[in-house]
């Protein structure tokens, strides 16, 4: 068991955020997996295969909360037809206010915005963040815009992992056009882009997210895999 400093996410709660790496099949003692001297304020989180019930047990015994499980879906790149109606392209400078209003605005089932110890205005604040870090060229590799009357409806953050899979990072679509088609049309541009770019294709969301489950299935992904994510709080040096 590894604790790992979470640098960007400790920069946006304003204090340390730590994540658990476990091994396959380690056991864990839940009495030692807090140091005795915890720190005044802190966040812990741990991503643990959904087969692996001893160390849920033994997470959940030190004071973590099953938050979310996290479903991953995946394909293949293909030459698909995509509603052309619908205009798709890489993000300007120009749709910087938008494009945040909606990453800050549109999320509901985020392990983050599920997390009662997190409040809705933090929970906002890290997407909002997590897409200006595309804007800012800091993260990923393409920031895709679904535009409508000129203006940006919804965005797809694309990433890029060492083994030249293509990952939908983070997909957000204004709270007042959801259920329009554009997430549809956007992970169809992602979809047909990626013919000869990637290897494959990934995306995770929540099981709480069943619209984003079905987009996803109505896109051609299958679930691949599965992961419990679980959340412990430190207030005033005890876990809440």
């Amino acid at each position: 068991m590894k604790f790992v400093s979470d640098a960007w996410l400790s920069e946006v709660f304003g204090y340390d955020v730590f994540k658990i790496n476990l091994e396959n099949n380690e056991t864990l003692d839940s009495k030692n997996i807090f140091s005795k001297e915890l720190p005044k304020r802190a966040f812990y989180y741990a991503k643990v295969p959904v087969t692996a019930v001893s160390q849920v047990g033994d997470l959940t015994n030190a004071g973590f909360r099953v938050i979310d499980v996290n479903v991953t879906f995946e394909r293949q790149p293909e030459n698909i037809t995509a509603n052309e109606s619908i205009i798709v392209r890489d993000v300007k400078p120009e749709d910087e206010l938008d494009v945040l209003n909606i990453a800050e605005t549109s999320f509901i089932y985020s392990r983050f915005h599920l997390d009662s110890h997190v409040s809705k205005e933090l929970a906002d604040k890290i997407k909002r963040e997590w897409i200006a870090n595309y804007i800012r060229k800091q993260r990923g590799e393409r920031l895709l815009v679904a535009e409508i009357n000129g203006k940006p409806a919804g965005f797809l953050a694309e990433l890029v992992t060492n083994e030249k899979i293509g990952v939908i990072d983070l997909i957000g679509v204004d709270k007042n056009m959801q259920g329009q088609g554009i997430g549809k049309r956007l992970v169809q541009s992602h979809i047909k882009d990626s013919v000869k770019k990637y290897s494959s294709l990934l995306v995770g969301t929540q099981i709480a997210n069943i619209p984003s489950m079905r987009l996803y299935q109505t896109c051609g992904y299958e679930i691949a895999n599965s992961t419990y994510v679980l959340h412990a709080h430190v207030n005033e040096g005890k876990v809440i």
